[in-house]
């Protein structure tokens, strides 16, 4: 007779330590480890989301990094990293920045689309944060160049490249052109710059 050993549930210090020995960014999904594979373009998109977000609000009200695990839907068994997280600072301990992890829901996530996202994984992730009470979710498509937004009051509206984001009541004063977040076409002409 032979006993089956249940496979060990990785904590949230588990994943810090494997993601430091193999060089690879992981999710904790039901205690099980799952690689986060994000491209360069995502990592540019979700790095320009960021600087207008923080230039906006730090430090007087929020901040924004990129793949801040966040531990706010079944308690340490489950952990998302997504490409932006913006949270406000009154929201978290003391006000401060922490070292580490968060294990609240983030005021905004946003998830910036790579070739290997599958849409199944996607709407996972996007119920995922608004069950959790996340109150604003963007996926970024990078290819049609767009943002949709997704509120905790059930509502979403896509923008285009062309559109501005604003007035956002959990972003107050925050206005986003969609356009500048992306990279610029390289068969558009860049300005020509003067000889030094």
């Amino acid at each position: 007779m032979s006993t089956l050993t249940p496979p060990a549930r990785l904590t949230p210090e588990d994943v810090e330590r494997a993601s430091e020995r193999d060089g690879k960014l992981y999710e904790l999904i039901d205690g099980e480890l799952k690689e986060k594979k994000v491209g360069f373009k995502a990592l540019f998109i979700a790095g320009q989301i960021i600087a207008r977000l923080n230039a906006h609000f730090y430090p007087h009200e929020g901040a924004a990094a990129t793949e801040v695990m966040i531990y706010c839907f079944d308690g340490r068994r489950h952990g998302r990293k997504p490409d932006v997280v913006y949270v406000r600072l009154k929201r978290l301990p003391n006000a401060q920045i922490p070292d580490g992890d968060i294990f609240i829901a983030p005021d905004l996530v946003v998830e910036v689309l790579s070739p290997g996202n599958t849409g199944i994984e996607v709407d996972d992730k996007l119920e995922e944060y608004l069950a959790a009470g996340v109150q604003l979710v963007w996926i970024v498509n990078p290819d049609r160049k767009s943002i949709r937004v997704f509120r905790q009051d059930g509502t979403t509206r896509s923008y285009r490249a062309g559109e501005v984001m604003e007035n956002e009541p959990a972003l107050p004063g925050f206005r986003l052109v969609v356009s500048e977040v992306f990279p610029a076409d390289a068969s558009q002409p860049t300005p020509h710059r003067p000889k030094e």
